[in-house]
């Protein structure tokens, strides 16, 4: 009878805590979309780097945070036309995304 408590118990913290990641995720999604339709986010692997550009096609200025495991970059304020490249290597530091309007 312990065992099928337990074994329900760790079920219930694992579904309970792939629900709490759920909004987390959608927030970053809906925080994107926000900034997506003026702003080109392209990131790319090489054999050694992790690179990302944002550009600014806005006619107002954005902020953004790359995040990525490890410590992320401070954040950055693009102004209208403008572009910022990250450069990472590529092991130990996976890329995340993007946290905008950090500033």
């Amino acid at each position: 009878m312990r065992t099928i408590i337990g074994t329900a118990a760790a079920a219930a913290a694992i579904s309970l805590g792939a629900l709490g990641a759920t909004p987390a995720q959608a927030t970053t999604a809906t925080s994107a979309a926000a900034a997506s339709w003026c702003v080109s986010v392209q990131h790319w692997t090489g054999k050694v780097t992790q690179t990302v550009k944002v550009t600014n096609n806005c006619n107002y200025a954005v902020s953004y945070q790359v995040k990525r495991r490890g410590p992320d970059p401070s954040c950055v304020v693009l102004q209208p036309g403008g572009s910022h490249w990250n450069q990472w290597t590529r092991y130990f530091a996976q890329w995340q995304g993007i946290r905008w309007w950090c500033a």
